[in-house]
């Protein structure tokens, strides 16, 4: 499905979201591309990497891209295609970003359009990661908030709470399937800014190495995410053994106080002569002496502090 086309100074900037054969066929043969970037057009189980020929660049990234039903992040492949007048963008995934950034990107022309590397399909694509990384930063401050209120629900309950221990396993896996998407951005983008150098005779390298701050940014954040998470369920875990163990501590005690009482009603209930198996008091004795016993029982548990 094509999201449209826009016209920027010389350069032709597209972008298309899980297009059709027939879509990627008309595009390969408007550019003149590559048979093998026709094919990884149409393959977006492909992991990231960078290929440079003769005329274009051609890289795959992935970004983190969260989906509220299931709560859980997912990888939105992009491929880029950068000639030197086109720049051709197509996402597994709808994404918000990409209007908003054109809308961004030509205000930004509108106030200074004297700058000629803006008009080059190079920082058009520095312009596109800048803006996912700036989403998934966003994404990764709620994340941490997320994590802290948690950690306030987990410290308060008095039960298992299973709802909060999946909700433990779902931000786990949400902050390791991040990290894998976005460690290998490092090596992606140090080797665009190497390439860039040999099709492009501006000085872009300042915007690089400000996506590299990012990429390291995003990464350091991952990882102390990745390290609360983990804290956090290792503590929901303690707390449920915890709990755990006192309520096997409770039910432990009434099992003994029962036995107790069992078998002082049971010695009464054998068919032997017992003492003061005839007194008409014998019946409210045992039940008080039944009584005192469970209660010395439960105070000497109460003074051990078993519960």
């Amino acid at each position: 499905m094509t999201k449209g086309s826009l016209k920027i100074g010389d350069v032709t900037r597209t972008h298309l979201v899980n297009p059709s054969f027939k879509e990627v066929k008309i595009l390969i043969e408007k550019y003149h591309l590559h048979e093998i970037i026709e094919q990884d057009f149409l393959d977006f189980t492909t992991q990231d990497k960078m290929d440079v020929y003769d005329d274009c660049i051609f890289v795959i990234m992935r970004f983190p891209k969260y989906n509220e039903k299931t709560e859980k992040h997912f990888a939105n492949t992009m491929h880029a295609i950068l000639g030197k007048d086109f720049i051709i963008t197509v996402t597994s995934n709808h994404t918000n970003n990409i209007q908003k950034i054109q809308d961004m990107y030509r205000k930004e022309l509108e106030e200074d359009s004297s700058e000629a590397f803006k008009l080059s399909p190079y920082y058009i694509l520095y312009k596109i990661i800048d803006a996912m990384y700036d989403k998934a930063l966003i994404g990764l401050a709620k994340f941490s908030q997320d994590l802290i209120k948690i950690e306030d629900v987990t410290l308060e309950i008095d039960a298992i709470d299973e709802n909060l221990l999946s909700l433990l396993l779902i931000k786990k896996r949400n902050a390791i399937m991040m990290k894998q998407i976005v460690t290998p951005h490092s090596e992606i983008l140090s080797e665009l800014q190497d390439a860039t150098m040999n099709f492009y005779e501006g000085d872009l390298d300042v915007y690089f190495e400000d996506l590299q701050y990012k990429t390291d940014k995003i990464l350091w954040i991952i990882s102390m995410i990745k390290e609360n998470t983990e804290s956090l369920f290792d503590v929901s875990d303690t707390l449920t053994q915890i709990k755990t163990n006192k309520v096997i501590s409770i039910l432990t005690i009434f099992t003994v106080i029962l036995g107790i009482l069992t078998r002082l009603s049971g010695m009464y209930g054998m068919n032997v002569k017992l003492p003061f198996d005839s007194n008409p008091w014998a019946f409210t004795g045992l039940f008080l002496l039944m009584f005192a016993v469970a209660g010395i029982t439960m105070r000497y548990f109460k003074k051990k502090k078993r519960f």
